[in-house]
């Protein structure tokens, strides 16, 4: 069994799904992350190209602290946007892994390359299995139509401020020692928000959201999802049956989301 966490860029999915993806590969399964961007951006003094190259090996030591594999899209930070040629590229990665769950970013955040990343993502898991959508690469086409999920937001709230509303979410309390190694692995994004934001709090900040996250489940650290459960998609939740009592549903008898 395999899982994709497809993120915008290098570190999103540590700060949101990494001890999702621990629970797990600690289960057996096969794990993997990518990114549609290569941090091109994330320096105050490196060239692009240099940046680029140092986020993309981080991202690969984040991903063997899981022992996974990391795949790079091929897109450039802050220049995400839904195109062709980024929709191929999505497909291309969905179709190498040929995963089972699919975990991303929110319909809303903060950003928009992590909006645009929802969309690829999200319509890169439904065509992908279409025999006839080429993606200008010699790829099979996916076995089935995945199970889709998005992590929460950054900062745990949409750009109008509002918490966003979760099915449910994952006890990572045990693991966050390794969420915090995978995190730890990308070491120029320290530099980089210590640079850009003013504080030097990186692996705080994101034990802080993981505690906002875990206080919603009534645990002490957790991460939070959207099932996505539209035509074609499972509708089942596969992470629950999984995962067990680490899973805390967060919907009410009429399927309202609290």
């Amino acid at each position: 069994m395999r899982v994709l966490a497809f993120g915008c860029h290098p570190d999103d999915i540590e700060f949101s799904a990494a001890g999702t993806l621990a629970l797990l590969a600690q289960r057996g399964w096969e794990v993997h992350l990518a990114t549609m961007a290569g941090g091109e951006v994330g320096s105050p003094d490196l060239r692009p190209q240099d940046i680029r190259a140092k986020r993309l090996k981080e991202a690969a030591a984040s991903a063997e602290v899981l022992g996974a594999r990391y795949h790079y899209a091929g897109g450039h930070d802050l220049e995400i946007e839904y195109n062709q040629a980024l929709r191929r590229q999505a497909v291309r990665v969905l179709r190498e892994v040929d995963p089972q769950i699919v975990l991303t970013h929110p319909p809303t955040d903060y950003l928009l390359d992590h909006e645009e990343t929802h969309r690829l993502v999200r319509n890169a898991a439904f065509i992908a299995s279409v025999p006839l959508f080429d993606c200008g690469l010699p790829t099979r086409p996916m076995e089935r139509i995945p199970y889709l999920y998005y992590w929460n937001a950054a900062g745990q709230a949409d750009i109008f401020g509002r918490p966003l509303p979760v099915h449910f979410g994952v006890d990572v309390s045990s693991v966050m020692d390794t969420k915090v190694r995978m995190l730890a692995a990308h070491e120029s994004q320290r530099e980089w928000l210590r640079f850009i934001n003013k504080w030097d709090a990186y692996i705080e900040n994101m034990k802080e959201g993981t505690a906002r996250d875990g206080k919603r489940i009534g645990r002490p650290m957790g991460e939070c999802f959207l099932q996505h459960r539209g035509l074609g998609h499972p509708t089942d939740n596969i992470l629950a049956k999984v995962l067990g009592d680490l899973c805390v549903s967060l919907e009410d008898s009429k399927g309202g989301t609290k």
